[in-house]
């Protein structure tokens, strides 16, 4: 009977475990998902002008 509560306790922090890896985990792509949706709200910078007008040709 002893060995039957210490499989049950292992099952148990076992399940415990992934609970707390998964919920870990589910935050970890919500932040992800926050800075991916603020990174695209900002406007990509313009490309400066060139400060000269020619072409070179080789």
């Amino acid at each position: 009977m002893d060995g039957v509560m210490g499989m049950q306790m292992a099952q148990l922090q076992t399940n415990y475990t992934y609970a707390l890896m998964k919920m870990s985990m589910q935050d970890q792509a919500s932040e992800a998902q926050a800075m991916i949706d603020m990174m695209s709200e900002v406007p990509v910078a313009q490309a400066a002008p060139a400060q000269y007008s020619f072409d070179v040709w080789a």
